[in-house]
């Protein structure tokens, strides 16, 4: 009954572990972490974060909520990621001023772009196997309309664009390095309903483009060691897109029709209808990285 390392849980009441199979199969075959708040979605979202970068995988993190970098602080070299914050920051602000005859040359999009694409290449070029960015620390800027007296309309990207420009760069870095099976980058999206959400709850016409493509990016990246863990309190409002395509879910507690149906489609109803009363720190747990075949119950 000795705890192993590789182990993610128990069978409740037992000593019986639960192991992750393979940490290729969490990375490039993606998984998601789903239940409503405060029932262990991000300590267990970290501890596999761990596991991932043990593996010789980078992560990099997409966190609204700013808790990654405290809580995975002996991880993370906290002036390397304010440099590249504050190099990327110093490219988008100014956008605003930046009018052009061509609409699409204004403002700071693809500015930010090839900045971020650098410093992704960079960071899996470098050392470091962790990077932490909060998308909304960002303001980048869009020409919206054609000049007139040499002023434009211009509109500042949402969370999710930036979530978008910031996987597209990670999908062009990947391919750069050519085919492999192994993981090489892992995306972290915590707070998914936010940064990658299902069209019907997006409230600015260019979330739904860029959700698309996000999940583009993650649909292309499993044949470069591209692949994503995402986590999220509401199952309704993450695009399927995504959802469908990762093939490993830890589902804690949660009350949503629209988790317990998603859910039903993989684990059967009788796994989904236990998920409202699943304690704390319990989840059910399937799919290809899990090492039991069927969908279990775990602590």
């Amino acid at each position: 009954g000795k705890f192993e390392r590789d182990q993610v849980g128990t069978f409740p009441g037992t000593d019986f572990g639960v192991r992750v199979k393979s940490v290729e199969h969490l990375v490039t075959h993606n998984t998601a972490i789903l239940g409503i708040l405060g029932v262990g979605k991000s300590t267990l979202a970290m501890e596999l974060v761990e596991r991932v970068i043990k593996a010789n995988c980078k992560v990099v993190v997409l966190d609204l909520t700013d808790q990654y970098a405290s809580e995975l602080a002996e991880l993370l070299d906290q002036d390397y990621v304010a440099t590249i914050v504050q190099k990327l920051q110093a490219v988008g602000a100014p956008g605003k001023q930046i009018v052009k005859k061509n609409v699409e040359e204004g403002g700071s999009r693809h500015a930010f772009a090839e900045a971020v694409e650098a410093e992704l290449e960079g960071f899996m070029a470098g050392e470091q196997r962790l990077l932490v960015l909060n998308p909304a620390a960002f303001e980048v800027w869009r020409q919206d309309s054609k000049p007139y007296n040499d002023t434009a309309s211009m509109v500042s990207l949402t969370a999710c664009e930036i979530t978008h420009i910031i996987s597209d760069a990670a999908l062009r870095v990947s391919q750069k390095r050519g085919r492999t099976d192994s993981p090489r980058l892992c995306m972290v999206y915590e707070e998914a309903h936010s940064l990658v959400p299902e069209w019907n709850a997006t409230v600015y016409e260019g979330d739904r483009a860029a959700s698309t493509g996000t999940a583009r990016a993650i649909l292309q990246g499993r044949k470069y060691g591209l692949g994503c863990l995402l986590i999220t309190q509401r199952t309704a409002s993450v695009t399927k897109t995504i959802l469908n395509q990762c093939n490993s879910v830890f589902a804690m507690r949660s009350f949503d029709d629209t988790s317990k149906d998603f859910l039903s489609n993989y684990i059967g109803r009788d796994y989904a209808s236990l998920l409202p009363s699943l304690p704390e720190r319990h989840a059910v747990f399937f799919g290809r990285a899990s090492s039991c075949e069927n969908p279990v119950h775990i602590q």
